[in-house]
């Protein structure tokens, strides 16, 4: 009987251990899973890192590590108290308002949510240190917002600085900016027809708010644009400091304090004047000289010269396989006011080839001219004009330019008789069609130039034309 109850104990003691052990199991699982979640639900702050190029620079980096209320975020640190704790407040900030809207719109758990900020240093002098954000966030609905913050400190004093500490009070270089924002970016077609530009580039200091100050240049950036087919890239645009040298102050000019820490790589496209009134009357007689097959170096060169001399603009239609040996053309072209047009690559009939094809020679051409550049073409002119409706639907929206008056200059290579055919046939509105790979097309384009100016016509581009012959439609009085 003992012995039973003994074995009944030991039974009981095991059963009583057994328990206490899988509730101490259970514990610990419950406790590192809580643990887990709320470790989830943490910014953590990982791993420092120096910047990629400045490695002076600590790089910050906070993530969520969620699908929704998650983010990556990245911003630098310069161990100097006032702009560290600036672009802290920044990065904080960007991640409250993200969070705060995921709570205002009552998205679903499941639904995936996202915020990305990554930073680049585009200057880094004794003077000054300009630090641009790039940010994508996605809280619902088709798109995600992409947007840009710039943060420029001027060095010796620790301060952030705006355009207006910069330039010698009073000056007008809002309307400077003015002019030149607008006459670049209505150089793409996409912006051009955006319903804001105007707005966007008003003389307004908060147009101007995204700025970075480099060596010689002073760069300017636009927040993405919002059109039919999403939004645009961000666009920025260069000018040199020279440009504004009368009302700059001078500790931010082209000096030895604003050299930048590393060698800095230029713009590609850098604005070095006012731009000039157009100046086009859409009252009185407009032609447009239109040069195919370029470029090249004496003929084009020649052109450009007569264009420039009687304060005359062209449009050149470039193939991309001559335009990678001759980049100083295209920018020259762009710098005097000219349009540069898409030719294709290498000159195929484009209506015999298929749609990778099509695109291959479309998109590699926008690419290098826009390498070369900083410029994306709004027309194209198909080789031998051959176009169809699949064709059109590889060119993403670019106006096809053909030609009304055709001397086939190609072919006579004569200068006399080119003249000749083209002064027989313009007329107000025309388009003619040289190409400038031929001396002989080169000085005949230079007599044309010459004559069509003695008879009071206004040289144009093919934008220019359309601007025209729009303004013209728009002073018809409307019927009824």
């Amino acid at each position: 009987m003992k012995m039973k109850m003994n074995q009944l104990k030991r039974i009981k003691f095991k059963r009583v251990f057994t328990l206490l052990v899988c509730i101490f199991v259970l514990v610990l699982s419950i406790r590192y899973v809580i643990s887990e979640r709320a470790q989830a639900t943490v910014k953590k702050e990982t791993e420092i890192f120096t910047d990629a190029k400045y490695p002076t620079v600590e790089m910050q980096t906070l993530i969520k590590d969620q699908t929704h209320g998650g983010y990556s975020v990245n911003y630098p640190t310069l161990q100097i108290k006032e702009i560290d704790q600036t672009l802290k407040a920044y990065v904080n900030e960007e991640i409250a308002n993200y969070q705060q809207a995921i709570a205002q719109k009552k998205i679903p758990k499941e639904t995936s949510t996202e915020l990305t900020i990554t930073y680049d240093i585009t200057h880094y002098s004794e003077q000054t240190i300009t630090i641009l954000f790039n940010e994508y966030q996605f809280t619902g609905g088709k798109l995600g917002e992409p947007s840009i913050q710039t943060f420029t400190f001027d060095l010796p004093s620790q301060r952030l600085i705006s355009l207006q500490d910069i330039f010698y009070e009073n000056s007008d270089y809002l309307n400077s900016l003015s002019m030149i924002a607008f006459t670049e970016l209505k150089k793409s077609k996409k912006l051009a027809e955006s319903e804001t530009l105007k707005a966007k580039t008003e003389p307004k200091l908060e147009n101007f708010s995204q700025f970075s100050i480099l060596g010689d240049t002073i760069v300017l950036y636009f927040q993405p644009f919002l059109g039919s087919n999403g939004y645009s890239k961000t666009q920025s645009i260069a000018i040199k400091k020279a440009v504004f040298d009368s009302i700059l102050k001078d500790s931010y000019k082209n000096t030895k304090t604003n050299k930048n820490k590393i060698e800095e790589a230029p713009p590609i496209h850098i604005v070095t004047e006012l731009p000039k009134p157009s100046g086009i009357d859409p009252t009185k007689k407009v032609i447009a000289l239109t040069f195919d097959d370029g470029p090249s170096k004496e003929p084009t060169t020649l052109i450009l010269d007569a264009l420039k001399d009687s304060d005359s603009h062209a449009t050149f239609f470039v193939l991309g396989s001559r335009v990678q040996y001759y980049p100083e053309i295209i920018q020259r072209m762009l710098e005097e006011g000219n349009e540069v047009g898409n030719h294709s690559w290498d000159h195929p009939q484009l209506t015999r080839l298929t749609e990778e094809q099509v695109k291959h020679q479309v998109w590699d051409t926008q690419a290098i001219i826009k390498k070369v550049s900083g410029y994306e073409p709004v027309h194209i002119r198909p080789p031998y004009g051959a176009i169809d409706d699949s064709v059109r639907q590889c060119l993403g929206g670019m106006g096809v330019s053909l030609w009304s008056i055709d001397p086939e200059d190609w072919k006579l290579r004569n200068k006399d008789q080119i003249v000749q055919l083209v002064l027989s046939k313009v007329a107000d509105g025309k388009i003619i069609l040289m190409h400038d790979i031929y001396a002989t097309s080169a000085e005949a384009a230079v007599e044309i130039i010459k004559q069509l100016k003695a008879q009071d016509y206004q040289l144009v581009t093919i934008s220019e034309l359309e601007e025209v012959k729009k303004q013209r439609q728009e002073a018809i009085p409307s019927k009824g």
